[in-house]
């Protein structure tokens, strides 16, 4: 059965990535072209993502559990530190390094918390295969934006 309804979860990621193709970043530097990111990364990134946009659309949303509310507070709070992200972005003149930059101590924090919030959902929705998703989300996401983060230079902030 579909739930139409559980495609709100992707949706609220979704729709902050918008903003990069409204207002793309500022001369990205040559370094970050230059990065090969593992082709096991990219591949992992791609079927995560796949798994937490397609996934939702099979299962309801329960709120009927505690860890449900629990769930419900990471996720809003992933996405509220996410949209400090989008923001802070923006008003760097959307400069590429504050994609990447640490934000209060986390690291990438524009790839941790979608995965955080994804990793959360999967307790709303009481599915493993989103839960899996997420993990493979992570598994390619994270570090794909920490090796790129690592090689754009201190003086590109």
């Amino acid at each position: 059965m579909f739930h139409v309804i559980s495609l709100i979860i992707p949706a609220v990621v979704l729709l902050p990535n918008f903003l990069f193709w409204a207002w793309p970043p500022e001369g990205m530097p040559s370094s970050v072209q230059a990065v090969q990111v593992h082709l096991g990364l990219k591949v992992a990134e791609g079927a995560g993502r796949v798994g937490v946009m397609v996934v939702p659309l099979f299962y309801g949303i329960h709120m009927n559990q505690s860890l449900a509310s629990l769930a419900l507070v990471i996720m809003i709070i992933a996405m509220l530190l996410y949209s400090v992200g989008w923001v802070r972005y923006l008003r760097q003149g959307r400069r590429y390094y504050w994609l990447f930059a640490p934000l209060w101590g986390i690291p990438v924090p524009m790839a941790i918390m979608p995965v955080l919030y994804f990793l959360a959902s999967s307790l709303l929705l009481e599915s493993i295969p989103m839960l899996v998703s997420a993990i493979i989300l992570g598994i390619g996401h994270i570090p794909s934006s920490l090796q790129i983060y690592r090689n754009l230079e201190p003086g590109q902030a």
